[in-house]
């Protein structure tokens, strides 16, 4: 049923050589076990993707990347 809704949803998949990556939430733990052993069923590959990152919260990420685009070639003397 995916590669169907696929096909009629994003003409691109085809030139991805019917090929999909599927990003699922692993952050908590009983159900990162259990998606994982359903996607081992289906004999997909499963790539490694940390939880999250311990020095940036992903709030902070956006807002830190807006802060670099709004200061970028600005110099400070302090």
């Amino acid at each position: 049923h995916l590669i169907q809704a696929l096909r009629e949803k994003r003409a691109e998949y085809e030139q991805r050589h019917d090929k999909v990556i599927l990003l699922h939430n692993n952050g908590q733990p009983d159900v990162s076990k259990v998606v994982k052993n359903y996607l081992e069923t289906l004999k997909w590959d499963i790539l490694p993707h940390p939880l999250y990152s311990l020095d940036i919260a992903p709030s902070d990420y956006w807002l830190f990347r807006r802060m670099q685009h709004d200061l970028a070639g600005h110099r400070f003397i302090s």
